[in-house]
């Protein structure tokens, strides 16, 4: 008896329940998702069973109702109409129709209303406003900065940045950055470009000034001249923010300016000129640039010493024998040349640096020997010199370096050149390796002052490295700010 009653009860149960859900689901449409875009047509499902009575059935936008089956004098709003089969149609669509709609059944007692929601998302092109708006930041050199791209656009829109036209590598696309203003470099343009695959990506700029001291510097700091000649000192300013107070200085005294020594300003390019010099002008000056966060100094000579010396590579002119071997060099003077000193030393490679508290009186393997060699009678400014070292060793590897005097002074060394003599029988002492076959090879020291002869040769220099000089800050200021981003995040 009791298994015959727990029959009939699952039975009366499951014909309840599949009576109920029929009841309370009467629609024939499912729920939809319309991605489309503007000035489209949208016509959004409401089909239900039939039923004998008349259904009352009522259109929501979000929580706005839009319209009502039983009150159609109430208008529905523009570019929107319901069927008679109570299906929803917009018209000409805009963004702002991207919202949920929902379908709602409106069903006499005892039934309540049921409901079925649609949505629509109208796809369009992203928007972008700048945070600040105006598109510009000033702080200080440690100050926070804030910077970010408010966007609009569906789909939501992803924002990438760059750094003065340079890729930011990022771990996320965000629309806000944060970073401590820790170094000058991480000032730039800013660049926000916004792109959710519809229509073309679009580009907002933010300029962040970093406020620091002067940055100053000067390709010559050391320039060679001659009384009644003219003559510059030029130094250029890199940056400053606030904008630098510029002054010369002589002996830490502002240089006096008059008709014949004058200031100019160029391109931040800041010149010292002297029309025609007097002997009385050669000296060391000083040029300062200062604002309200720091100043900057450099350090100038006018000077009438001759240039450092240049040596000649030439396989026609150097004629190298088993004991001797033809130097050749050009040095810059507008004065005469009294007197060239030539050192040279057999190059065993770099020694090891004898031990502080070491004692010999073995002198070193390596010494400099020093040869006097006669300057020329010539005013220059270009005089050359030609000298054959004898008494050398064969096959043996040496180094040269060369200093010139006018009656100014000593020139700075010029670069050491390594030079090979020819094998021969008359080898008393082994070198480290077989150099017989080596080619005289310039070793670079510091260009500075610059030789007027060598002016061609860093000019061309220059070109071929100005790229990568260029762009080394650019990647230098990503690469600092990424790792400031990454901390400070």
């Amino acid at each position: 008896m009791n298994n015959k009653m727990q029959l009939i009860t699952c039975v009366l149960l499951f014909v309840f329940t599949q009576t109920t859900v029929k009841s309370e689901n009467p629609f024939k449409s499912i729920p939809v998702t319309v991605k489309t875009y503007e000035n489209d047509t949208v016509l959004l499902p409401c089909y239900i069973d039939e039923t004998e009575t008349k259904l009352r059935v009522r259109w929501y936008k979000d929580s706005q109702l839009l319209g009502d089956s039983h009150a159609p004098h109430e208008l529905l709003p523009p570019r929107v109409r319901m069927h008679n089969n109570y299906s929803l149609q917009v018209d000409s669509l805009q963004a702002s129709d991207t919202a949920d709609y929902t379908c709602e059944i409106i069903r006499p007692e005892p039934w309540g209303p049921i409901r079925q929601t649609h949505s629509i998302e109208v796809q369009y092109s992203p928007t972008v406003k700048t945070i600040p708006e105006d598109g510009f930041l000033e702080v200080r050199k440690g100050e926070l900065v804030d910077i970010g791209c408010e966007t609009t656009g569906t789909p939501a829109p992803i924002v990438d940045w760059r750094k003065n036209g340079e890729p930011m590598a990022l771990l996320e696309h965000r629309s806000r950055i944060r970073f401590r203003a820790e170094h000058r470099l991480l000032a730039g343009v800013y660049e926000c470009v916004v792109n959710n695959g519809v229509g073309e990506p679009v580009k907002a700029a933010i300029t962040v000034i970093i406020q620091d001291a002067p940055v100053v510097s000067a390709e010559r700091s050391s320039v060679h001249t001659a009384v009644g000649l003219r003559a510059a000192l030029a130094a250029r300013v890199l940056f400053a923010v606030p904008p630098a107070r510029t002054h010369w200085y002589r002996d830490g005294r502002p240089v006096h300016t008059d008709d014949r020594i004058v200031q100019m300003v160029r391109d931040n390019v800041h010149q010292l000129i002297f029309r025609t010099v007097r002997k009385h002008d050669l000296g060391n000056y000083t040029f300062r640039a200062e604002n309200n966060l720091g100043m900057s100094d450099l350090t100038f000579r006018l000077t009438g010493v001759p240039n450092v010396a240049s040596f000649k590579v030439d396989a026609a002119l150097n004629k190298p024998t088993a004991t001797s071997f033809t130097l050749i060099w050009e040095v810059d003077s507008y004065s005469t040349i009294i007197e060239y000193n030539l050192w040279l030393r057999p190059y065993y490679g770099r020694l090891a640096t004898p031990e502080p508290d070491a004692f010999t009186t073995e002198p070193p393997a390596n010494h400099w020997s020093k040869i006097v060699v006669p300057g020329d009678s010539s005013d220059g400014p270009i005089h050359s010199a030609i000298y054959t070292v004898r008494g050398l060793t064969p096959t043996t590897v040496y180094e040269a370096i060369v200093t010139s005097r006018n009656r100014f002074g000593w020139s700075k060394p010029s670069a050491i050149l390594h030079f090979a003599t020819e094998p021969g029988a008359g080898r008393t002492k082994p070198s480290t390796s077989d150099y017989s076959d080596i080619t005289p090879i310039l070793e670079e020291t510091e260009p500075e002052p610059y030789n007027i002869s060598q002016a061609q040769v860093f000019e061309r220099l220059n070109e071929l490295t100005s790229g990568a000089r260029e762009k080394t800050p650019c990647l230098l200021a990503i690469l600092i700010l990424c790792w400031t981003i990454l901390n400070f995040s």
